[in-house]
Order: structure tokens, then C-alpha cells, then sequence
């Protein structure tokens, strides 16, 4: 399916999957697309994965496989775009946000509380624009 933004949506069936919706992956598109999956293997612990196409690069997070595609376009950052944002769950984000800042990346959005729904959040970009939530307690939400 084709959205806002020239958004593609690609619809899989799974016939083994229990729930009704379920992420499977995502693709990312820049010029440097093994650089963009390496800075995601560093920052999250995503793992290296042999992609099932040869076009692209890949790597796993627990619930989603990453791709990245080479595009001979630069890339446009999510911000106020169809997709404005991806979020990752993460354990102990307090911890997590000091390890980024000592690699340099600091949150655009800092960590807050929100206690109404026991969770935390905050905001990082990745180097291409890709604007990044970051939850902790989303598991607990109703």
C-alpha cells in the first residue's frame, strides 16, 4: 500500500503468527546503508543478520528485523513526516540515555516521567534524521 509521503506499507501473511497485527520489519534507505545498520548494531545490540536479498543489509532487534536498503537519494528525517518516529522498548532507560551520551548522542527530547502511565520516555535521532522514542514500562500500559 502506498501512504502519505510515498509511505510504502508492505502487508505480510504469516500463517504461524498468533496475533492478529504483528511488526515483522522495517527498511531504512540512505547512501550508506552498512554504515547506518552498523550505527544501530552499536547503539541498540541489534544483531548482524543475512538478509534474504542480496539489495539489502539487515539486522534484528527482539519483535523486528531492520533493513537497509542503498539509495542513491540522501535522507529525509522522519520528524513531521507520514512516519514521524520508531520506538524501541528499552530496560533501565536512565542507564541506557548515560551510555548513548557517552557516545555522543544526546537525547533530543530528555527522559521524563509520566506517571499517570508508570512510563518513561525520551528522544534520540539517529545520524540520518531518524527520530527514535525511546519507552520504558510500555509493556505495563493497558
Amino acid at each position: 500500500m502506498l501512504g502519505p509521503d510515498e509511505t510504502k506499507v508492505e502487508l505480510l501473511e504469516m500463517k504461524q503468527q498468533k496475533d492478529a497485527v504483528k511488526l515483522h520489519h522495517i527498511h531504512f534507505f540512505g547512501e550508506k546503508n552498512t554504515e547506518m545498520r552498523d550505527w544501530y548494531i552499536k547503539v541498540f545490540g541489534a544483531a548482524p543478520l543475512t538478509s534474504a536479498n542480496p539489495a539489502f543489509v539487515s539486522a534484528s532487534l527482539p519483535g523486528v528485523v531492520l533493513n537497509f536498503s542503498p539509495s542513491p537519494t540522501p535522507t529525509v528525517g522522519t520528524a513531521g513526516r507520514a512516519v514521524d518516529h520508531i520506538g524501541f522498548e528499552v530496560k533501565n532507560l536512565e542507564a541506557f540515555l548515560k551510555n548513548l551520551e557517552s557516545q555522543g548522542i544526546k537525547p533530543s527530547v530528555a527522559l521524563r516521567r509520566i506517571d499517570a502511565l508508570g512510563l518513561n520516555i525520551a528522544f534520540v535521532v539517529d545520524p540520518w534524521g531518524t527520530n527514535i522514542e525511546l519507552t520504558e514500562g510500555l509493556d505495563k500500559v493497558p
